[in-house]
């Protein structure tokens, strides 16, 4: 039995990840145009993602993770609108910058702040 080749092994591990992102919540939940938005690539691609092909570049595999973790902070009370609202709304915690360009940027850990400070109730 031979070992399968590196070229094998990656499409295995992009068809597992492919399964686990056309079940995120991100996708699920908020328009394609904001999910673009968010991790920065193309409204056609996030719709062929939508289709069940997930991410191939890391940097919008990381992007949407981070975007799926972020609404999971937000909580499930929230509805798809409210997050939609909040994720493209001007926020005092970020300094009246919005929290999906700041994803787009790859500043996951202020855009946690700000949902962790809105969950436990500071709508600034």
């Amino acid at each position: 039995m031979s070992r399968p080749t590196v070229r094998q092994f990656d499409r295995q591990r992009h068809r597992r990840y492919a399964r686990r992102v056309t079940s995120s919540t991100a996708l699920a939940v908020l328009p394609t145009r904001v999910i673009s938005q968010a991790t920065g690539a193309n409204v056609r691609t996030v719709e062929r993602w939508r289709a069940g092909s997930g991410p191939r570049r890391h940097v919008y595999r990381m992007r949407l993770d981070d975007l799926t973790a972020t609404l999971e902070v937000l909580g499930d009370s929230m509805t798809a609108r409210g997050r939609q609202a909040w994720l493209t709304a001007r926020s005092a915690h970020l300094g009246w910058r919005r929290p999906i360009d700041l994803l787009a940027a790859g500043e996951f850990e202020q855009v946690r702040g700000a949902a962790l400070a809105y969950a436990a109730g500071d709508v600034t």
